[in-house]
């Protein structure tokens, strides 16, 4: 059972596992279709300055981005916090998209539209492949009927949970690739751990061995060196690693004697120890900074009955689509805009064609044992992501400040995945019980509630992107791509950041906007040779 064990990332897995590459495009396909008015979405919050800042910072040297990063470190301490390898991708993530946007001449919101279906793709195949690492423990094929329909169950449950609601702090609307990339991370360092213990078990030898130690430490001090996400890797690697061998059948005298004496065992002790490398003294730096100086509080830890509260909040804080669901008034919206049920139809449709084929019994299946164990064992994994990204979000000062508010935030894309997992596993087993009887009827509810949600999105979006604020924001990143080195261009690009900084409601949304102004000029510069609005 265990001989055929591939690598992940090698092409021929998702060639071999035919299944599993079908529900990662399938999951890929109705999450685009849902948030397909927010894939080309303005920007949101420091965004909107923070797009063009990394062009104001290196210009055409985007290498020395490495040397800013490492001369703000002070400054972020100040602050309370330790990111710099979070900043730095961050960085080259909107130089890229500003740099490709000119080059191509297509306005850089439409172009994140790009690195957001990327990171969709990067989250939801960590997640099919974690199912796929307790399928091959349990030594159960991607083909057999119940991991199909948990395959399938989980790729439209994924798609049916993006609910936009509040736009303005979505992991997928706003800065994508740091949240929901490092929600992916967070994924895929323990199926790194599972990769290795898989191997052990199937009696093949760790090749290179020294340099797999290395590569250990590296990425945990690079987890340490990231938002703080990113630390929830470390519980829950061990916590894989555990549960992938009781998926197996070992007993606990057989995990003791077989994991913990693993090459497995000893990557994440050695992730650890870098982890802790980096993490004790910066912590120790903070802590001593912030007690002489007011920090960060959306980083500050507040520990308190406040943060138990918080934490029943997050749990299920963007994700249930039922209070969406029940403010749409489906006949008006058949009315006024009978453009945007096409999109919900076509999802509606796909829903319904992949249960067929991945969650509903064939003529030539066989009806096996359920694999209870496994898949058991598999939602205890994904309730630990969803707490741990609810606790460790309940611990944040900020989040606490905000009360009841149940709005996205920074581990929304964990509970995402998670919750889809969890329920798509309880589907999976009341499919069994409708056996022969009504599993359609879940199909078509399922189709109607991915429906519903594609329409949803569609409404909040428009109302969105029908703002005054909205329109300047897209239309100053398509001048400054299309520039257009006239008089007149020049008269158009100052009226709209003129308009845009008049939107302001604040000193220090005025402030922010200012900004927008002063990077997009560096950028024209940098690119075209003169600013964005010569006054």
């Amino acid at each position: 059972m265990m001989a055929e064990i591939q690598s992940l990332w090698r092409r021929r897995f998702l060639k071999s596992n035919p299944v599993v590459r079908f529900s990662i495009q399938v999951s890929v396909i109705l999450s685009a279709i849902v948030a397909l008015p927010a894939l080309v979405a303005r920007q949101w919050a420091d965004e909107r300055f923070i797009m063009y800042m990394p062009e104001h910072l290196v210009g055409a040297r985007p290498w020395e981005l490495v040397g800013r990063v490492i001369d703000e470190i002070p400054g972020y301490l100040d602050l309370g916090v330790f990111r710099p390898f979070s900043r730095l991708l961050f960085y080259l993530e909107h130089w890229v998209v500003v740099r490709i946007s000119a080059a191509t001449g297509i306005a850089p919101n439409v172009t994140m539209a790009v690195v957001k279906i990327a990171m969709i793709f990067l989250l939801v195949t960590m997640v099919m492949m974690t199912i796929d690492q307790y399928r091959r423990a349990a030594g159960g094929k991607a083909t057999d009927v119940h991991w199909r329909r948990l395959y399938g169950l989980t790729a439209v449950l994924i798609g049916i949970s993006l609910v936009l609601f509040n736009p303005a702090t979505h992991p997928l609307t706003l800065f994508p690739g740091l949240y929901l990339g490092t929600a992916a991370v967070v994924l895929a360092v323990p199926l790194w751990f599972g990769r290795s213990w898989l191997r052990y078990r199937s009696g093949q030898p760790l090749r290179r061995m020294w340099v797999r130690v290395g590569s250990a430490v590296v990425i945990g001090a690079l987890l340490a060196s990231m938002i703080e996400i990113a630390y929830l890797a470390l519980p829950l690697g061990v916590i894989h690693l555990l549960l992938l061998s009781f998926a197996s059948g070992d007993s606990w005298v057989a995990t003791w004697k077989d994991l913990f004496h693993s090459e497995a065992f000893l990557l994440w002790a050695l992730v650890v120890t870098g982890f802790l490398v980096v993490f004790i003294p910066t912590r120790a730096s903070i802590a001593q900074r912030c007690a002489e100086l007011a920090c960060y509080r959306a980083a500050e830890v507040s520990v308190g009955g406040d943060a138990f509260t918080s934490l029943f909040y997050r749990l299920g804080a963007s994700f249930w689509p039922v209070p969406q669901w029940s403010q749409l008034n489906l006949l008006s919206w058949v009315r006024r805009a009978p453009e945007f049920l096409l999109p919900a139809a076509v999802g509606a449709g796909l829903v319904f064609t992949v249960l067929r084929r991945t969650a509903i019994e064939r003529d030539e299946d066989t009806r096996g044992r359920h694999p209870r164990v496994p898949m058991t064992l598999m939602g205890i994994y994904f309730v630990m992501v969803l707490f741990g990204a609810a606790a460790l979000a309940a611990l944040s000062g900020g989040l606490q400040d905000r009360g009841a508010d149940i709005s996205p935030w920074r581990e929304t894309g964990l509970s995402w995945m998670a919750w889809a997992v969890i329920l798509g596993i309880a589907l999976t087993a009341l499919y069994d019980w409708l056996y022969d009887r009504s599993a359609l009827v879940m199909s078509a509810c399922l189709a109607l509630a991915l429906a519903l949600t594609s329409i949803v999105n569609q409404g909040d979006m428009a109302s969105v992107n029908s703002r005054l604020d909205t329109r300047l924001q897209n239309e100053a990143g398509l001048l400054l791509v299309n520039f257009d080195n006239t008089p007149e261009g020049n008269e158009q690009r100052c009226d709209v950041v003129a308009d845009l900084v008049a939107t302001a409601v604040s000193d220090t949304e005025e402030h922010k906007l200012e900004l927008v102004g002063v990077y997009l000029d560096s950028a024209a510069d940098n690119i075209y040779g003169t600013e964005f609005c010569e006054s």
